[in-house]
């Protein structure tokens, strides 16, 4: 897990100049503090000047240059260190990730006459696009971003993992083509310009954060990021050729019986751990209480008995599931550390979470996160697993249900047991069955409902901003109701948005996190999935349940109800943030002003105090205020449509 960087040079008028780049690589620092790499790169004989960054002459320039900032988990000698070449020296490489398949593919690769020297992945994955071209990234189980730069042809690659779990941003920029893991080496450049991309912001202060990480854009105008499962081809006069290298299979359904797919998803499940059991560091587990993250401590205990594992307590009252964490300890005798994170002010810790996000952030959620992410960091560890994406793949929301039930409906299939079983397991308002029931109907018919039910408070934006509300993606096609929502939140909604908050969260403290559920294997065998093995007597995940029968306790193999990493934010707003708040509304702020109607910030939030839930429209509207704070071009540009 590394940060990268590069700029490249287009129709041979522009040069990289090792100033920029080593700009570039400070604001790095974080996402790599083992090492770090500065080549210079002309074509030609000794067209290769590598450096650390800051020995350069500030004047000193090439054609290219790549920037890289190392965490060492594989090969913890100087033998990884990047950006590497190629032995010809041709083709030269920065890459943050982890290639989880690495070793089967370098066997694949000596059988081919390659030589390894070191027992990095990055060697491998380097040979591998020697060996099959662009094609290479469909044999590769894992996470990545990374840049290939042809010096005597001046073409760069860019590549990125089949689900974007790691970042890679670009622009074009005073005559260069400019990319790196984070925004803010982009800005660390001189001539690349903060502007604040209105349709992202009218999305996120409007809406929901569901609308906002599904495109490749970003919250800055002109600044991209290289969509997931793509490969980008830039040639020297700055043409660019994308070819998605894999997309998402939807279509027949598996038939097997019913044990042999629960056995056949067990063992998927189980190899996705193993393979991100690999490192040469300790690995540890982020655990909560619920059937994601257990999952993978019971499939981690059969592999590395002695792992260890850390649950956040909040110490309030709220979101606590140390009991079910207790029953999986007494149940496996895992070792678990209980993290209890200080007390916080929210806006101080926002404002400090702002430095490494770059954009606002989506949810309170992350929030948690951050504060659990700093403590395990304190203790030295580099790698842990978590248990997002479960959800998306296995039905684990709420709303699910309502999906399903609709299916089954317009299957001309009765839904009356699933329907009375839900109402048994979970207790909720029967109101909400005829509500869910009408808008799945209509979204059928029209997506645009389906969408408006994410923006809630479009009426609250002003008018410049309400007009720059753009569509959220293609509709994703599929027989059922149910996998169309489902992959919809794995490729446009819930899944990026996740990624990109716990990607800059885990970074900024240089933590290593993987996931096993989006091993992309695990994720084409459930979408292969009947509904009925999603979704069964009231329960989402059933075919996870039953594969888990005898590893996880039984209060959690059967829970009913879903904590998650949450903070009570409902509360603080009326109670400890109350102060804070009333003074943020008060003043003659920008984001004030060029974002919201005059009055609707004052009018929801004494909506708020008097019982009404609004705490997500507060908590966008803090992050733009920091956000525009912290990029004081964005902050100008938002003024100045409010005059």
């Amino acid at each position: 897990m590394c940060g990268v960087g590069g700029i490249v040079g287009l129709n041979g008028r522009t040069r990289a100049v090792a100033r920029d780049l080593s700009a570039m690589s400070h604001s790095l620092a974080h996402r790599g503090p083992d090492d770090a790499g500065l080549v210079l790169l002309d074509p030609g004989p000794g067209g290769a000047r590598a450096f650390p960054p800051g020995v350069p002459s500030p004047d000193w320039s090439a054609r290219a240059g790549l920037v890289h900032r190392r965490l060492s988990i594989l090969d913890l000698s100087p033998l990884g260190h990047q950006p590497c070449a190629d032995p010809s020296g041709r083709y030269w490489m920065s890459y943050n990730g982890e290639v989880y398949n690495y070793l089967e593919l370098r066997e694949d690769l000596k059988a081919h006459g390659h030589v390894f020297h070191s027992g990095t992945d990055t060697e491998v994955l380097l040979k591998g696009f020697l060996q099959w071209g662009s094609d290479c990234f469909r044999r590769f189980n894992g996470m990545w971003a990374l840049a290939i730069y042809d010096r005597e042809t001046g073409v760069l690659v860019l590549s990125r993992d089949r689900f974007g779990k790691k970042p890679l941003y670009f622009t074009r920029a005073n005559g260069a083509l400019v990319f790196a893991s984070e925004i803010k080496a982009l800005l660390a450049c001189p001539a690349v310009e903060a502007r604040p991309n209105l349709r992202k912001i009218a999305a996120y202060a409007g809406g929901h954060y569901r609308l906002v990480d599904g495109a490749p854009d970003s919250f800055f105008e002109g600044i991209s990021q290289v969509p997931p499962a793509t490969v980008l081809t830039i040639d020297q006069q700055g043409d660019i050729r994308s070819e998605r290298y894999w997309s998402l299979p939807v279509g027949a359904t598996r038939s097997d019986s019913e044990a042999t797919l629960i056995e056949e998803y067990r063992g998927l499940l189980e190899d996705a751990v193993r393979l991100r059991l690999r490192s040469d560091v300790p690995v540890g587990l982020l655990m909560s209480g619920g059937l994601d993250s257990t999952a993978i401590a019971a499939m981690a205990l059969r592999i590395q008995p002695a792992i260890r594992a850390f649950s956040g307590v909040t110490g309030e009252g709220y979101f606590d599931e140390s009991d079910h964490v207790r029953a999986m300890m007494a149940h496996t005798g895992i070792s678990v550390d209980f993290v209890r994170p200080p007390a916080e002010d929210v806006w101080r810790t926002l404002k400090e979470m702002m430095s490494f996000h770059d954009e606002p952030i989506c949810t309170v959620a992350w929030y948690s996160l951050y504060l659990l992410t700093r403590e395990i960091a304190r203790t030295g560890l580099k790698v842990v697993l978590t248990g997002h994406g479960g959800d998306e793949l296995l039905a684990g929301y709420w709303d699910h249900y309502h999906y399903r039930f609709f299916d089954l409906r317009r299957q001309g299939l009765d839904d009356g047991p699933e329907v009375a079983a839900w109402r048994a397991q979970h207790g909720r308002d029967p109101v909400e069955l005829e509500r869910e029931r009408d808008r799945i109907e209509a979204a059928h018919h029209r997506p645009d409902v389906e969408r408006a039910r994410f923006f809630p408070h479009r009426d609250a934006l002003a008018p410049a901003l309400a007009a720059a509300i753009a569509p959220t993606g293609p509709e994703w096609q599929a027989e059922e109701e149910l996998t169309r929502r489902l992959a919809r939140e794995l490729l446009f909604e819930t899944v990026p948005a996740s990624l990109r908050a716990e990607d800059r969260n885990m970074m900024a403290f240089s933590l290593e996190n993987r996931v096993p559920f989006l091993d992309y294997r695990l994720v084409e065998f459930c979408f292969s999935l009947p509904s009925s093995l999603k979704i069964r007597g009231g329960l989402g995940k059933w075919i996870h349940r039953k594969a888990l029968a005898g590893l996880l306790p039984e209060s959690i193999l059967w829970r009913k109800d879903k904590t998650g990493h949450n903070a009570p934010l409902d509360v603080w707003l009326r109670t400890s943030l109350r102060a804070r708040m009333e003074g943020l509304l008060a003043d003659d702020h920008a984001v004030n002003r060029g974002v919201y109607r005059p009055g609707v910030l004052t009018s929801l939030f004494r909506a708020h105090l008097a019982g009404e839930n609004h705490a997500m429209f507060f908590w966008q509207y803090m992050n733009l205020r920091l956000w525009a704070d912290r990029f004081e071009p964005v902050a100008s540009a938002l003024a100045a449509m409010a005059t």
